[in-house]
């Protein structure tokens, strides 16, 4: 019986290393599994007040707004962009990839559409749809928009954050008990 030859078995496990190594490798996930809607137990004018509290407190500024059909569009122009090998960007909240040869990338947007709905007095929903974009430079030139793919990061954390700024539920009132304990008093006339 012939042994196989080392070269290919030196192979084998390269080929295998290589592929456990891609494996590993963080991918966006897709879009539809992004958890980026929740239902509050709230009034749709406390939540509406939450949303547009919450997007204060992270300096994100609203572009536009109609409480009426419950839409909120921002835009955050300070998300950091950053190189993480030559040639290939990302930030914390998406992956933005390789751009064009001899291009890079620079001032990345994040933009939020939110959507208030009330499903019922009490019950209010929201829904927060994330995109991000790049510029794309060639020397000082922008020469186009960049989309990035979302991590999936900054929706269940602002949809979280949001419940911080409801206010507090106040328990129901409760009658105070009577002070008057005159009627308990033993009359003489028994």
């Amino acid at each position: 019986m012939r042994k196989p030859p080392l070269s290919f078995a030196l192979g084998l496990m390269m080929a295998a290393g290589l592929s456990f190594w891609a494996g590993c490798a963080s991918f966006p996930p897709p879009k539809e599994t992004i958890p980026n809607s929740r239902i509050y137990g709230y009034g749709y004018d406390d939540v509406w007040e939450s949303v547009l509290a919450t997007l204060s407190e992270r300096n994100i500024p609203v572009k536009s707004m109609e409480k009426e059909s419950g839409n909120i569009v921002a835009k955050d122009e300070t998300i950091e962009l950053r190189q993480y090998e030559p040639g290939r960007y990302d930030s914390i909240y998406c992956f933005c990839g390789i751009p064009e040869e001899n291009r890079v990338l620079k001032k990345l947007v994040g933009e939020y559409t939110i959507s208030v709905s009330r499903e019922t007095d009490v019950r209010t929903s929201v829904t927060i749809d994330a995109s991000f974009q790049a510029s794309q430079y060639f020397g000082e030139r922008v020469t186009g928009r960049f989309p990035c793919l979302s991590k999936g990061i900054f929706e269940p954390i602002f949809l979280e954050r949001l419940v911080s700024q409801l206010p507090t539920k106040r328990e129901p009132s409760r009658r105070e008990p009577s002070r008057n304990l005159d009627w308990w008093k033993p009359s003489r006339e028994y």
